[in-house]
């Protein structure tokens, strides 16, 4: 019954034409996401299963209010105001930048060189808009270190690597 149910339902939705390529982005996008997070837990050793499964419960929500979307558009499309599926698009680009962001993070707690435009971007979205910082969480030996030594170093290795490189090009 429920895999009817589930037929039925996809049927219904790829007749109302509200899937579009923002929806398939960010289905890819959450993939991404659970992807890098899964590492990011390993490599800290920080897997839990209660926050795996508190992070599936939210990517879920997010389908749930996609789909709350999608009806508002289906309601506008039978009203005979074609909105060309920017409705469900601007909702479904905000959830893409989301897991973007998601993404950025979880390579950035792995240690991976973020740019610093980048990283104070990140540190700047984490802060709560009443003041309350929600530290991003990095690798501890990566919290030591201070900002414009890793900044320098970051540059150092950019340098060399330049360097190498106009030597292999002679």
């Amino acid at each position: 019954m429920k895999g009817f149910m589930a037929a039925l339902t996809s049927f219904a939705v790829y007749l109302a034409g509200l899937i579009n390529e923002a929806t398939v982005v960010l289905l890819f996008f959450m993939f991404l996401d659970m992807t890098t997070g899964i590492l990011r837990a390993w490599m800290t050793k920080s897997l839990n299963s209660t926050l795996g499964m508190a992070g599936l419960i939210k990517k879920f929500a997010v389908f749930v209010v996609l789909a709350m979307t999608a009806g508002i558009e289906y309601f506008f499309i039978h009203m005979s105001q074609d909105t060309n599926g920017i409705i469900i698009m601007g909702v479904a680009s905000f959830f893409i930048v989301n897991e973007g962001l998601s993404i950025l993070e979880n390579c950035a707690q792995m240690g991976l060189p973020i740019p610093p435009i980048l990283y104070n971007a990140l540190d700047k979205l984490n802060k709560d808009p009443g003041g309350k910082e929600q530290k991003l969480l990095r690798d501890p030996v990566l919290e030591q270190l201070d900002k414009t030594t890793l900044i320098k170093e970051i540059q150092q290795v950019q340098y060399e690597n330049i360097k190498q490189d106009n030597k292999k090009e002679e």
